[in-house]
């Protein structure tokens, strides 16, 4: 399923916002399967310490993960996103 996910941080502590996602880089090339897969984003909003990133998530346990590793340096909500096409179909089967 897809989500938008929302994420603030502090701007006094961009440097280790930076150093920690140059960190992930490299920990989602070793266990892809462990966290979301990025499909959309990072975007900052202009003039904002905070901004959005879309992501699938195929378990329980990846958002997880992606909320722990971030936990220290971001604020994160995870908002389900689904598409109208789909939303029509549910829709009309009720």
């Amino acid at each position: 399923m897809n989500f938008i996910v929302f994420w603030e941080y502090d701007p006094d502590e961009l440097e280790k916002v930076v150093k920690r996602l140059k960190e992930f880089e490299k920990e989602i090339k070793k266990n892809p399967s462990k966290y979301p897969k990025m499909t959309f984003g990072p975007f900052l909003f202009g003039g904002e310490s905070k901004g959005i990133t879309v992501c699938n998530i195929e378990d329980d346990e990846q958002p997880v993960n992606f909320h722990l590793y971030f936990q220290a340096e971001l604020k994160m909500s995870f908002v389900p996103i689904v598409e109208v096409d789909t939303a029509l179909e549910l829709i009309s089967q009720k």
